[in-house]
């Protein structure tokens, strides 16, 4: 806040009290009157998608991972799409707000109306999880790796990344400090 801010009340010339003290209560005033338009602004539950830019990194490299284990099949790549993205980060939040790992996590919806309340509206739907103590590059693209990887009859992550159906996909890497886990959520779809 500027010092000219016309929240700062200056004290009578006549006063006993120093200005000081008045100058700190209506900076704290103009603070309160600041959060309360911020809450005012920012309803209860509201979930904020900005990601940090090392989440962003992670992200593109599972990115770059993922379309390059496509390839070793001869498969087109998917591309990236932000409502799928969306959809991926508000699940992200989801379930380091409850620590719980699960394409859904108590009071959400299924990851199909998820992905359809994010603004894709799909023909075909899917979604891979994870979280790994190691919250590193490293770490995140080990995930992939894993899922890549995985073997008959628990290869559903395999499937989804590997499956012809989908065009789309939407990568979300968030770094949950309060558990120290990174969550890794990849929404699939096709138009």
């Amino acid at each position: 806040m500027s010092a000219n801010s016309p929240l700062l009340l200056r004290a009578p010339a006549d006063a006993a009290r120093p200005a000081r003290p008045r100058m700190l209560t209506a900076l704290l005033a103009a603070c309160a009157v600041a959060v309360a338009l911020v809450a005012v602004a920012a309803p209860a539950g509201a979930v904020t998608t900005r990601r940090t830019a090392t989440e962003l990194a992670y992200s593109r490299a599972v990115m770059r991972v993922l379309n390059a284990e496509r390839r070793a099949h001869h498969l087109p790549p998917v591309r990236y799409d932000a409502r799928l993205r969306l959809s991926a980060r508000r699940h992200n939040l989801a379930m380091a707000r409850t620590n719980v790992m699960s394409h859904q996590v108590r009071g959400e919806a299924n990851f199909a109306r998820r992905i359809d309340q994010a603004g894709y509206h799909w023909t075909w739907a899917g979604e891979n999880i994870a979280w790994n103590s190691v919250m590193t590059e490293r770490g995140v693209v080990a995930l992939e790796r894993l899922m890549y990887n995985e073997k008959a009859p628990n290869n559903g992550h395999r499937l989804n990344i590997l499956s012809r159906h989908y065009r789309n996909y939407g990568v979300d890497v968030y770094l949950d400090h309060a558990h120290h886990k990174v969550w890794l959520t990849t929404d699939f779809g096709h138009l």
